[in-house]
């Protein structure tokens, strides 16, 4: 009677392994969606997959031209060759991203509407060139990694509107970060420590800095 047991775990578990095998294209369109965890626990035989995924969602950061920084001496400062009005110094509250992009657009800052949360290859803009002696002071009289005109305060992490769907990779002089949360996460700038990070936009943690286009 051992056919009792055996036909019963086939019964069991036969049904189990036909949902938890997913195929290739399932796997790689989760990503982003679910993190590494949960696309495990549905299918188990995705660790395969999950590399040659990540492959090919990868988007590169891409930087903008050098920029050339003119102070208005009206509390903003203008990018010349970008297009930009940046707030001079930057809005230490601690939000979410979904809050930071809502008081970006209704504020009145230096007598001027029309502000919005600026991207990635925007923000990283105000950083000066990295080097252990290359701290600048700020505005406040501070020493940070940014660009003398600008002024960070004690916030240091500012939030981009650049999410994780957006740019997946970037390398600072740390390492090279990789990102595969989508849209559930964006970029952050630390001007302290002259470093690139992200962060699940849901986190009330990071700084707002200002920018509109010229």
């Amino acid at each position: 009677m051992r056919w009792i047991p055996i036909a019963l775990l086939w019964f069991l578990f036969a049904p189990i392994n036909a949902y938890a095998d997913c195929a290739k294209e399932q796997v790689c369109g989760m990503i982003g969606k679910m993190d590494h965890f949960s696309i495990l626990d549905k299918c188990p035989n995705a660790a395969s997959f999950l590399a040659s995924c990540k492959a090919g969602t990868l988007k590169e950061f891409e930087p903008l031209p050098t920029p050339t920084f003119v102070d208005n001496g009206d509390g903003t400062v203008a990018d010349t060759v970008n297009k930009l009005l940046w707030l001079q110094k930057g809005i230490v509250k601690r939000v979410s991203l979904k809050d930071a992009k809502k008081d970006a657009a209704s504020a009145k800052a230096a007598g001027q509407t029309g502000w919005r949360i600026p991207t990635l290859p925007e923000l990283v803009t105000l950083l000066v060139e990295y080097c252990p002696q290359c701290k600048k002071k700020n505005t406040s009289g501070k020493k940070a990694f940014i660009n003398p005109l600008f002024d960070d305060g004690v916030g240091h992490y500012y939030w981009t509107s650049t999410t994780c769907k957006e740019v997946t990779n970037i390398e600072d002089h740390y390492q090279k970060k990789i990102c595969q949360e989508g849209d559930r996460a964006a970029w952050l700038v630390h001007f302290n420590i002259h470093a690139v990070f992200w962060s699940h936009t849901n986190k009330e943690n990071f700084n707002i800095w200002l920018v509109k286009d010229l």
